[in-house]
């Protein structure tokens, strides 16, 4: 092989100085376009997972709420407050009631103190003044039938029938004064074998007095409140407020109204006495944020109408 000598016109010269800092320049484009795009879709992929996040969470909290007030009312009387709201401005609270049982005692005796039982029968020979407070026995067994049917249900509380040996199942019941639209709850823990009265848990004080004459009743009740604590939508049941189940949280605004038959405004509260059994519908609105970056977030807003299909047993 000959050597053959190279000048400076030969093809196979190298790239020059200029050259090298174009190529340079538009490698360096291509990859700020190319970096650019992989953050605009990263950005884009956070902020469609927050999104479908703070979508899901709120059409949840309204699907279990709406079915909750499509069920308020269900074997209640009209004269029973079924459905409560709570003005708090943007953090309103939603209470929603239903019977479990049929039947419901009456209380027969002043219940005040500490007393630790609520007679729900009459002992004695003359006529009550409430009529409900006469002993209702088809059976012949020696309890009143609404009495025994209680003590079943309390009695299945462990999930097997019957309270076995020194077992005291317990169930929540709801005392309610029709007159002055008072009651509270307390836990019903055992039945007085006189077969006149039930047992309450607790000997602390009653919040309220409960006036035999103004023919008071106690109700197995199921109750769901709703409630927003700092960002947390929260449900309380029956009446356990220290044990409230956290349902979603990052919620801004929680906000209910009433809309009443012949009313053309909605209420924003809705108190014991009120008529539920006009309720027309009962609006529902949520607000949540969801971060998805350094000081960014997705704001979202959700409503839903609904309507207590129990009003139309009334």
């Amino acid at each position: 092989m000959r050597w053959k000598p190279s000048s400076p016109n030969s093809a196979s010269a190298g790239f020059t100085l200029v050259e090298l800092l174009v190529a340079a320049a538009i490698a360096l484009a291509l990859l700020g376009l190319a970096f650019g795009l992989v953050i605009s879709n990263r950005r884009v992929y956070h902020l469609d997972r927050a999104r479908t996040a703070v979508n899901q969470n709120l059409r949840a909290a309204l699907d279990l709420i709406g079915a909750d007030i499509r069920q308020a009312g269900e074997r209640l009387p009209a004269s029973f407050p079924a459905v409560l709201v709570v003005d708090g401005g943007s953090k309103d609270e939603l209470a929603l009631r239903k019977n479990l049982l049929d039947e419901v005692l009456p209380v027969c005796k002043d219940v005040n103190g500490n007393q630790d039982v609520v007679f729900i029968n009459a002992p004695g020979s003359s006529p009550p003044s409430n009529p409900a407070c006469v002993k209702v026995d088809d059976n012949g067994n020696g309890w009143d039938d609404r009495h025994e049917a209680w003590r079943d249900y309390r009695c299945r509380q462990d999930g097997v029938p019957g309270c076995q040996g020194n077992e005291r199942e317990v169930a929540r019941v709801y005392i309610y004064d029709p007159v002055d639209d008072k009651g509270e709850w307390f836990t019903y823990d055992a039945d007085d074998m006189s077969q006149f009265k039930v047992h309450k848990q607790s000997t602390a004080h009653w919040t309220h007095n409960y006036d035999a004459d103004h023919h008071p009743r106690l109700y197995l009740l199921q109750e769901r409140r709703y409630r927003l604590t700092g960002d947390v939508l929260e449900l309380v049941l029956n009446g356990d407020a220290t044990h409230p189940l956290k349902l979603v949280d990052r919620i801004q605004r929680f906000e209910v109204t009433v809309k009443l038959q012949g009313e053309a405004t909605p209420r924003t509260s809705f108190e014991a006495g009120d008529p539920w059994t006009r309720i027309e519908a009962v609006n529902v609105e949520l607000e949540a944020e969801e971060g998805y970056g350094r000081g960014k977030s997705v704001v979202r807003a959700l409503s839903g109408r609904y309507f207590p299909r129990n009003v139309l047993s009334h």
